[in-house]
């Protein structure tokens, strides 16, 4: 057993992924913006570069719900739709990666149907990431508290490493970055920083 102060990224078991970095949540006039998410959009993709270089896969993950709303169970009784451009229902911008998110044709892309993409159902990525060999995390995204939060917490508790990049996550308030980060790190995943990050990947980049 590796304690969890001892995790690091690892160029053979681990994986990059970022959550939910779409138009729903990075436009500015969305009713469900994440503020500060498009502030660090350029760090993600620096990342994303680096991981590419040493192979470690790049997977992003997003959500996308049926028109018809066939697929979204009782979530429609906590947040009903509305009608905005910005929902992410197949065929409005909502599900649009945001542009400035650099997606290779190498990265993977997994929609999802739920909070957590690992609880049953919800998406492809758990197999994914079987085929992939890789049981080592690295996570950014929004929302903190949900998405991100609900797939690491998953995630941990199915036996994946989590390496939270805890600054390129944002949620709708301060407030509620600051618990969900605090939460996350206490139970869920190690919480590390941009910086560490590119430290680590930098590191294996000159080894190869």
């Amino acid at each position: 057993m590796v304690p969890k102060d001892d995790w690091k990224i690892d160029a053979v078991r681990s994986v990059l992924i970022t959550i939910d970095l779409q138009r729903t949540f990075l436009e500015p006039d969305s009713p469900v913006k994440c503020p500060e998410a498009m502030n660090f959009i350029s760090q993600v993709n620096h990342l994303a570069a680096l991981c590419r270089r040493v192979r470690i896969p790049v997977v992003h993950v997003r959500h996308v719900l049926r028109d018809d709303l066939s697929d979204i169970g009782i979530m429609q009784e906590i947040r009903p739709r509305t009608d905005s451009k910005y929902e992410y229902l197949e065929g409005r911008v909502g599900t649009e990666f945001y542009e400035k998110l650099d997606v290779a044709g190498s990265d993977y892309v997994v929609n999802k149907v739920r909070y957590s993409a690992f609880i049953s159902g919800s998406s492809s990525l758990e197999p994914l990431l079987r085929g992939l060999s890789r049981d080592v995390l690295i996570i950014c995204g929004v929302a903190t508290d949900v998405c991100v939060g609900t797939t690491v917490s998953d995630g941990m508790m199915i036996g994946y490493r989590v390496l939270l990049v805890g600054d390129l996550t944002d949620t709708v308030s301060e407030e509620r970055q600051k618990v969900a980060l605090e939460v996350i790190n206490q139970h869920f995943a190690k919480v590390i920083t941009f910086s560490d990050a590119e430290k680590q990947l930098e590191t294996i980049v000159t080894a190869h």
